[in-house]
């Protein structure tokens, strides 16, 4: 069924314009991990902070409100130019079984930096608000530091391994 609709998504009139443009994909890959990086680096910010391992001059609750934001514009972002980069080369990606790893790894991610986010707002205290964050918040940065990471290695690992 995946391979049907990557056989019908290659024949698509938008999917020839990106293939035949020849700068779409490069500026769209670009574009893909520069928003990466701005994730990356706010989501180190705060799960640094909630693991009790920097920035103590700053509370848990303001780091996340600072840099958790820009997370879901450059989200956002990464949505548009993947979706551009699929479409244009939907073979190398749907097929690709460390793109399925790293989309099932995305979905991770969006849940618990959610849940990092929510927790915040609900219970500031507890998530390190005048002092260290209790040790379910600290679990929830490690883990969401993992997985972000974990997305970025299976990113660049996709154009090495084709299903």
């Amino acid at each position: 069924m995946l391979a049907a609709l990557c056989a019908w998504l290659e024949k698509t009139p938008l999917s020839a314009a990106i293939q035949d443009i020849g700068w779409i994909i490069p500026i769209s890959q670009t574009v893909h991990i520069l928003a990466l990086a701005v994730v990356l680096s706010s989501i180190v910010f705060v799960d640094v902070r909630l693991l009790g391992l920097g920035a103590w001059r700053v509370s848990a609750p303001a780091m996340a409100r600072r840099f958790l934001p820009p997370v879901w514009f450059a989200v956002a972002v990464m949505a548009v130019t993947g979706a551009i980069l699929i479409i244009g080369e939907p073979r190398r990606d749907l097929l690709n079984p460390v793109f399925q790893i790293k989309m099932l790894l995305l979905v991770a991610a969006l849940v618990v930096t959610a849940v990092i986010q929510a927790g915040i707002a609900a219970h500031p205290r507890a998530w390190g608000e005048g002092g260290p964050a209790a040790w379910p918040a600290r679990l929830a940065a490690g883990l969401s530091l993992a997985v972000w990471l974990a997305i970025a290695v299976c990113g660049r690992f996709i154009a090495y391994f084709m299903g």
